[in-house]
């Protein structure tokens, strides 16, 4: 039986006990922010669960989302935690790649801050945004947009019961007020104003290839499992191609997570803040365990 690190792409909740996990391993997450401070071209606060430094802003919040991600990766290794596959969501990738050895600590914040610039001038617009519908099938949803004439796509599938979708802001605001109408147990707006995943992101694919082409990345140590199409990427030119697909294109995590079953995971381990990916594979079947590290 196997194991595998996943790896979430932004926190939503903090358990407030990251900080003193990765202390009980003699790790510090305050060097790992001083470590990359200066690629992000300005000053990074100390760590804190009260202040909204971190979480108010949309390049800050994938920032600390992958060096938390990091960070308790390198927690388990110490406790002699290996795992044979890795996976990101949505910008998780990032901190797989780490995980994989595939990356530097400071490459992957390179690859976030340049991936954010390179779509910024949509961000920067407003007109865009995310949400999250849970207790909608994919065909309620995809009725909802089609009938309604919505710019909106469904660009990720976390579960059968939960879906994100991604488009113009004021269709995104009116399929969420359809949504609830329609009895979602729950919509929530995403806190981003880029439309990851979406049809959006294709003229950015050609930009941010080039720009990987300067990017150190080596072939991994370990297989990482792409959530754009579930391939395994190993060399160093299969990772680039999935980071590509991986910004501008539509993922499947539930499809992912299937994979990983079907390749004999019987234990996946959350390697980031919060719950966010134990709370998904709630609703994915399978015969597994998923370990937060509070649990091990």
């Amino acid at each position: 039986m196997k194991t595998a690190f996943i790896f979430p792409a932004f926190i939503t909740d903090y358990t407030e006990k990251e900080v003193d996990f990765l202390i009980s391993n003699g790790i510090n997450i305050n060097t790992y922010i001083e470590k990359v401070s200066s690629i992000v071209e300005r000053d990074l606060h100390p760590f804190s669960y009260e202040s909204g430094f971190y979480k108010n802003d949309e390049l800050l919040s994938q920032i600390i989302a992958y060096l938390f991600g990091c960070a308790i990766s390198d927690s388990l290794r110490i406790k002699s935690i290996e795992p044979n596959y890795v996976s990101g969501y949505s910008m998780g990738i990032y901190a797989a790649l780490y995980a994989a050895k595939s990356i530097s600590i400071e490459e992957g914040v390179n690859l976030i801050v340049n991936a954010y610039k390179i779509v910024q001038e949509l961000s920067k617009t407003g007109n865009y945004g995310m949400a999250a519908v849970i207790g909608l099938s994919i065909e309620d949803i995809g009725q909802l947009i089609n009938s309604n004439r919505l710019e909106v796509e469904i660009i990720n599938i976390n579960n059968k019961h939960s879906i994100v979708v991604a488009g113009m802001k004021p269709d995104i605001k009116s399929f969420m007020n359809l949504a609830q109408n329609e009895g979602a147990m729950s919509v929530a707006e995403l806190i981003v104003n880029t439309p990851y995943h979406s049809k959006y992101l294709l003229n950015y694919s050609g930009p941010f290839k080039d720009f990987i082409k300067s990017v150190n990345i080596q072939d991994a140590k370990t297989p990482i499992v792409s959530t754009h199409n579930q391939k395994l990427c190993v060399s160093s030119e299969q990772i680039k191609e999935d980071l590509v697909h991986n910004l501008t294109e539509k993922i499947n995590w539930f499809k992912t997570m299937q994979k990983l079953i079907e390749m004999d995971v019987n234990t996946f381990y959350e390697s980031g803040a919060g719950k966010d990916l134990t709370k998904i594979a709630r609703f994915i079947d399978g015969d597994y365990k998923i370990k937060s590290i509070y649990r091990i």
